[in-house]
């Protein structure tokens, strides 16, 4: 199996089918009321703002990204949805209904004025901030009192279905055995096998993940106040968890230390031979979905 043309960036995962359903499922449920400013923070390839959109038309969005190379994604699929896109917050602050403005930045650092902003989405990505509670200390700066803050994840405690485990440790497993027939393939052609570089890691594997009454206890002490918490079960396919495999900003968690584009590769065989070995067509996940307002 090859892999040679993998697309490393969260695209294809954004668009598979579970991945949506999911999101979708967030953003139906957000009272829209009243909401005309929104923030979409570690937006990726813009999934939740395009669905915000959709939803209602004229709301202004800011959708912010660490990473310019998905801010290009989410620019060219908005430009392409013949959605308004401007190039300036001040465009957008302007612009006073029915546009958005894409910005490489960090979420730490939120451009906005305080209390400017009447809604912040997170799709999946809330446990990657650096500095948990200056994160959340910096959400309700730029939140109004009564600004709603509303997030998934499916890094947190309870993620896990019980029994499920097993197929994620086979899924690691497999792509280790990859990994190993590659360093042998190179070894035979008389070649050094595939370099690593020791001591990286990822935030969302170190263990400090939270649970859903551990979320609301941290936003708590930055002023916010959780109105619901709850677990919406998510089956993942072997095509879904292909594509999360893929996306080089996991691979580079899940096989610390190894170039992304062999990590991904192997994550990506490794799935595949792990439901084989299973005999199973998709695996359930929780994803934790949390809505809560700034006092």
């Amino acid at each position: 199996m090859s892999f040679e043309l993998v697309d490393t960036t969260y695209e294809p995962y954004s668009q598979d089918p579970g991945y949506i359903a999911a999101n979708e499922a967030l953003i139906d449920g957000i009272a829209l009321e009243g909401v005309a400013r929104v923030a979409d923070l570690a937006c990726g390839t813009g999934l939740l703002s395009q669905l915000l959109i959709r939803r209602a038309p004229g709301l202004t969005v800011c959708a912010i990204d660490l990473d310019p190379v998905q801010i290009g994604i989410a620019t060219r699929t908005f430009e392409g949805q013949g959605v308004r896109v401007v190039d300036s917050l001040d465009a957008l602050r302007a612009a006073g209904t029915g546009a958005v403005h894409l910005r490489a930045a960090s979420a730490m650092e939120l451009p906005f004025d305080d209390g400017e902003i009447d809604l912040i989405v997170q799709g999946n990505s809330i446990h990657l901030m650096p500095d948990r509670a200056a994160f959340l200390r910096e959400v309700a700066r730029v939140l109004r009192p009564g600004g709603r803050f509303v997030f998934n994840s499916v890094f947190y405690v309870g993620t896990f279905v019980p029994g499920s485990e097993a197929v994620f440790s086979e899924w690691m497993k497999e792509a280790v055995l990859v990994l190993n027939r590659m360093n042998a393939e190179r070894a035979a052609r008389g070649e050094p096998g595939i370099p690593r570089k020791r001591g990286t890691h990822g935030r969302a594997f170190q263990k400090d993940w939270l649970s859903a009454e551990g979320w609301s206890a941290a936003l708590a002490e930055a002023g916010i106040d959780t109105l619901s918490a709850g677990h919406r079960p998510v089956p993942i396919s072997q095509k879904g968890l292909q594509l999360v495999g893929a996306y080089g900003g996991l691979a580079e968690v899940l096989m610390s230390g190894y170039p992304v584009d062999i990590a991904s590769e192997c994550l990506q065989e490794g799935a595949v031979r792990a439901f084989e070995n299973l005999g199973i067509t998709e695996v359930p996940r929780n994803w934790l979905e949390i809505t809560a307002v700034r006092r």
